[in-house]
C-alpha cells in the first residue's frame, strides 16, 4: 500500500469540495439520514464508519462494521477500522456525534493525521456526562475538538459558561423530513394520545403510563399508543396490566418512521427526564399534533408555552393528566396548538441542516487555517 499524505487539504476552500470522514452511530437507521443526509449534500466527499447495517445515505460512502455478534467486539474493530481509515485517507475533517466512543474517536484520528475534528452533542455529554462526578474529563476534552455543535440556544449558553468561544459553538438543526412528517389531511384520529421513543429511564415512559392510569381512575376514555422498545418493555408492559389499560394502550414495538401515527393521534406526550430536542417532539410538531413536553435540554428553545405546544410545569402523573385532560375537553385549543406547531417546518428542514453544515465546516477549515 502507498503511504498518502496525512495533512489535510486546507487549499479547498469551498466546502463542496472538502472530504469529511464520519465516526458515528445510531440504532435508528433513520436517524442516519436525517443528520448525515445534510452534510453530504455539502461535502464532496463523505465517508461514514457505523454498526447499523440498515444505513442508507444518498451522497455518502457507507461502511458498515460488522459487530461479530456482539456490540462491544464491533466497537472495538470501528475503533481499529477509523483508526486505518484516518490513515490511508486524506480528509479535511473529522465528524463525530456522541463523545464516548465516538468523538474520543475522533480526537485520535485528529491527533494521529491532522485533520480538524467536530463533535455532536444531542444531549447526554453536556446535561449528564459534563455534571457527573467524572465531569472534569469530559469537558477537557470538549476543549480539543476545533467545533462543537448543540441543538438551540441553551446548550450553546451552557458550553459559553464552560469558556467555549461562541464562533466555535454552532447550533445545528435537528431536521426532519417536511416531505414525510406533514399535517393531516384527512385521517381519521385513532389515538388520543401518542408516546415515541426508547423505553429507557431518561425518557421515563413508566410517567406516560401513570398519567393515563390517573386519567382511568377519573373515568376518562381514551386509546394511547406507545411506540419504542428498550431495557424498560417488560417493566413499562407489567405496569400497563397492574394498572388496567391493557385495553386502553397499544403497543406497535419500534417504528422507523411513525410518520402514520401521528397522522392517526390527537395528542403527542413527552415525558423525558432528559433530552436536547427530541426529533419525535419535532416530527409531531410538523405533523400538525398538539404536543406536551417537560422544559428539558433545548425544548424551552423550541416551545412556546401556550402558543405551538404546551410545557409541563411538573413532571408528576397527576399534572400530566390534568394537561392531558384539558386538552381533551378543550379541542379548539388543541385545534390551534396543532396548526402553529407546524411553524417548525420552515426552520427544522435538511435545507436548514445543510446550511448549519456549511457553516460548520466553514468554521472548521477556518479554525485549522488559523
Amino acid at each position: 500500500m502507498t503511504e498518502q499524505s496525512h495533512s489535510p487539504r486546507s487549499d479547498r476552500s469551498p466546502t463542496g469540495e472538502l472530504s469529511v470522514l464520519v465516526l458515528a452511530n445510531h440504532t435508528d437507521s433513520g436517524r442516519f439520514e436525517r443528520h448525515y443526509g445534510p452534510l453530504a449534500d455539502v461535502t464532496g466527499e463523505t465517508k461514514l464508519l457505523c454498526l447499523n447495517d440498515e444505513v442508507a445515505i444518498e451522497n455518502a460512502d457507507t461502511t458498515v462494521v460488522p459487530t461479530i455478534g456482539h456490540r462491544y467486539l464491533g466497537l472495538l474493530l470501528l475503533s481499529v477500522w477509523a483508526l486505518y481509515e484516518g490513515y490511508r485517507g486524506e480528509y479535511d475533517a473529522v465528524v463525530s456525534v456522541s463523545l464516548f466512543p465516538y468523538g474520543c474517536l475522533a480526537l485520535a484520528v485528529k491527533f494521529l493525521y491532522g485533520p480538524p475534528a467536530h463533535l455532536g452533542i444531542i444531549g447526554i455529554d453536556l446535561d449528564h456526562h459534563a455534571s457527573a462526578w467524572y465531569g472534569a474529563f469530559p469537558r477537557a476534552l470538549f476543549h480539543l475538538f476545533d467545533t462543537i455543535s448543540v441543538p438551540g440556544p441553551t446548550h450553546v449558553e451552557k458550553l459559553r459558561r464552560l469558556g467555549h468561544s461562541e464562533k466555535r459553538v454552532c447550533v445545528l438543526t435537528n431536521a426532519v423530513d417536511i416531505e414525510t412528517f406533514t399535517p393531516t389531511t384527512g385521517d381519521e384520529a385513532v389515538y388520543d394520545y401518542v408516546w415515541v421513543g426508547r423505553f429507557s429511564a431518561e425518557k421515563d415512559p413508566l410517567l406516560f403510563i401513570r398519567a393515563l392510569a390517573v386519567l382511568k381512575e377519573g373515568g376518562a376514555e381514551f386509546r394511547a399508543a406507545m411506540l419504542g422498545s428498550g431495557r424498560l418493555e417488560r417493566e413499562l408492559v407489567d405496569l400497563i396490566g397492574e394498572s388496567g389499560l391493557s385495553e386502553s394502550i397499544d403497543l406497535p414495538g419500534w417504528v422507523d418512521c411513525p410518520s402514520r401515527y401521528y397522522r392517526r393521534s390527537r395528542v403527542f406526550v413527552s415525558t423525558s427526564r432528559r433530552d436536547a430536542l427530541p426529533l419525535t417532539l419535532i416530527e409531531a410538531m410538523s405533523s400538525g399534533l398538539a404536543c406536551v413536553a417537560p422544559p428539558v435540554g433545548s425544548i424551552p428553545d423550541l416551545v412556546e408555552h401556550d402558543h405551538n405546544a404546551l410545557l409541563l410545569s411538573t413532571r408528576d402523573p397527576e399534572a400530566i393528566a390534568t394537561t392531558l385532560q384539558r386538552l381533551t375537553t378543550d379541542p379548539e385549543r388543541t385545534e390551534r396548538l396543532g396548526e402553529k406547531a407546524t411553524d417548525v417546518r420552515s426552520t427544522f428542514s435538511y435545507a436548514r441542516a445543510s446550511e448549519d453544515w456549511q457553516r460548520i465546516l466553514t468554521t472548521l477549515s477556518d479554525e485549522h487555517v488559523d
